[in-house]
């Protein structure tokens, strides 16, 4: 089995809360993007594709139940959560080191964190549909 029918999909509810956090996630970085980080080398790009990515994910989680999007999820939030927490270290990323915690980033740490448990139980629960 290579997918799950929409119907039968016993985690669309985890599909459609994943595909939320991911959609807002994305929100949020396009939003920055436009807002001046697309003149920061290396972040702003890369604020640009999460965004881009974010949607194609989250429309993706909507309207499939194929477990690769599950996975693309579990991915894409692990990591954006993953650069936003490393960017309030010392040594921050690529070069971009924040001071504090502002409306935007807490909106992207939960909005990441809830999809990437979303998504995660999701992947599990077709993981044990196969067996």
């Amino acid at each position: 089995m290579t997918g799950t029918s929409t119907r039968t999909d016993p985690a669309t509810g985890l599909r459609r809360v994943a595909a939320l956090g991911t959609a807002v996630s994305a929100v949020v970085h396009g939003y920055l993007f436009l807002d001046g980080w697309s003149a920061v080398a290396v972040t702003g790009p890369l604020f640009a594709l999460n965004a881009v990515a974010g949607v194609v994910i989250a429309v993706g989680l909507l309207v499939s139940a194929h477990w690769v999007w599950r996975f693309l999820a579990v991915g894409f939030n692990g990591l954006s959560l993953l650069a936003l927490l490393i960017s309030h270290t010392p040594s921050g990323f690529f070069g971009t080191r924040e001071m504090f915690w502002d409306s935007w980033q807490i909106t992207a740490l939960v909005s990441e964190a809830v999809a990437l448990v979303a998504a995660g139980l999701a992947l599990l629960a077709w993981w044990r549909t196969r067996r």
